[in-house]
């Protein structure tokens, strides 16, 4: 995996920074349940972009 990626500087953060970075990827996915990418589509750029990339995409995509 590219090392300029958030997933990978927050890995080496304590166990708290990762559980609130997953935790808001996960609502993230959550909420793009009703969204033209779904909740694997926006769970995964969360993840591996960043929850506020994410967060983003969510605000500037269509509902289906």
């Amino acid at each position: 995996m590219a090392s300029f990626l958030p997933l990978n500087i927050v890995l080496s953060y304590p166990m708290n920074v990762q559980i609130v970075y997953f935790g808001l990827s996960l609502v993230l996915g959550m909420a793009g349940l009703n969204r033209k990418m779904g909740f694997w589509g926006y769970l995964f750029s969360s993840i591996l972009l960043s929850p506020l990339i994410g967060f983003m995409l969510l605000l500037v995509s269509d509902k289906k």
